[in-house]
C-alpha cells in the first residue's frame, strides 16, 4: 500500500470506535472491544511511518496503543459527563465484588422511572458509596455512571487527540521538506 492516508483513517476510525464502542458495550467485554480496536490503530503507526521519516513510528505507537487503551474507558465517562440526563436516584445496598483486581463495588441503584441499575465502580475503599441518595448519570445507548464517582483523565482525552494532531502536522511537514529537498 503506497497511499498512508487510509492507513491513517483506519487507524484514528479504530480510536473513535473504541471510544463510543467502550462506552456502550457493558464492563466485562471491554476487551472485546479494545484487542481489536488497539490492532488497527496500529494502520495510524504505519501510516505516519508512510507519510514522514520512518522513525515517527515510534512516537506514534507510543501514543495510539495505550491512548486507545486508556480512552476505551475514560472515553465513556467523559462522553457520560458530556451527553448524559443526571438523575436523583437511590442507592439501595452495595456490595463487594470478588476477583484479582482492585477492589470493585456493585451498587444497586433505584431510580424514579422504576429503573433498577446495578453500577459497578473500581478502586480503593474511598470510591465505594453508601446506601442513600446519589447523582446517576443516564443515557439510552451508555451504560450509567454514578455522577461522584466519575472521574476521567483530561489529560488522556484531550492529550490523545493533540498528540495525533501533533504527528500528523510533523509527519506532513518532514514529508514536505523531503519533497522541497528533492525538487
Amino acid at each position: 500500500m503506497r497511499r498512508p492516508v487510509p492507513l491513517i483513517v483506519i487507524g484514528l476510525v479504530a480510536v473513535a470506535a473504541a471510544v463510543l464502542l467502550g462506552a456502550v458495550v457493558p464492563e466485562q467485554y471491554e476487551l472485546a472491544v479494545l484487542v481489536p480496536c488497539c490492532l488497527l490503530s496500529l494502520a495510524f503507526a504505519w501510516g505516519v511511518g508512510k507519510l514522514g521519516p520512518a522513525w515517527l513510528v515510534l512516537p506514534a505507537f507510543m501514543v495510539v496503543i495505550p491512548g486507545t487503551a486508556v480512552l476505551v474507558g475514560d472515553g465513556h465517562r467523559a462522553l457520560m459527563d458530556v451527553l448524559a440526563t443526571p438523575q436523583t436516584c437511590v442507592i439501595t445496598s452495595v456490595e463487594d465484588v470478588p476477583g484479582p483486581d482492585n477492589p470493585v463495588f456493585a451498587h444497586q441503584v433505584t431510580c424514579p422511572d422504576g429503573a433498577a441499575l446495578r453500577i459497578v465502580v473500581r478502586g480503593e475503599q474511598d470510591k465505594r458509596m453508601q446506601p442513600g441518595p446519589a447523582t446517576v448519570l443516564r443515557h439510552p445507548l451508555m451504560r450509567p455512571l454514578l455522577a461522584e464517582r466519575n472521574d476521567w483523565s483530561a489529560e488522556w482525552v484531550f492529550g490523545v487527540p493533540l498528540a495525533v494532531a501533533l504527528l500528523l502536522i510533523c509527519a506532513t511537514t518532514l514529508r514536505a521538506r523531503r519533497v522541497m529537498r528533492q525538487a
